[in-house]
């Protein structure tokens, strides 16, 4: 009888041990991606950073597959770096805007982009590489910060 008695415990005591359910929303962050192109060049033009909750996925293509072939590196992120990109984020406002802003990749000066994908939908916004957007920011900064430890 004291044999069932524990056991009823110790079963009880792992069952209500049991880890909350993370809640899933529409506005629930999948991804985001950071992406650098030059289209007038030749070699490795295209960058790519995708950065998820645990993972961030990091590759490198041309306009020349051949030559270039795609190379892709695959990263465990923490959630430390993955709170530095969504926490200051203000998705209602970045979801407003238009889908591109000056002049991206005139005159081969690169384009770079932000892509979000929710639950309800992907949004991206492109701009002039390197130049500095406050409508984007801390999200650029950090952005730019974390892929340049993933390019090295």
């Amino acid at each position: 009888m004291k044999l069932l008695i524990f056991l009823a415990v110790l079963l009880s005591v792992f069952t209500a041990c049991e880890t909350p359910k993370k809640v899933v929303s529409d506005d629930t962050i999948i991804s985001i991606t950071h992406g650098t192109n030059f289209g007038h060049c030749r070699g490795y033009c295209r960058k790519e950073v995708i950065f998820t909750e645990d993972k961030v996925i990091y590759s490198q293509s041309g306009v020349d597959s051949t030559a270039t072939p795609v190379k892709t590196e695959e990263f465990g992120n923490s959630s430390k770096d993955w709170s530095k990109l969504v926490d200051p984020l203000d998705l209602k406002k970045f979801n407003n805007m238009k889908e591109s802003y000056g002049c991206p990749d005139c005159a081969d000066g690169g384009s770079e982009y932000i892509e979000i994908r929710t639950m309800k939908g992907t949004k991206r916004v492109t701009i002039e590489y390197g130049t500095a957007f406050p409508d984007l920011e801390p999200l650029l900064t950090e952005l730019r910060t974390q892929r340049k430890k993933v390019e090295n």
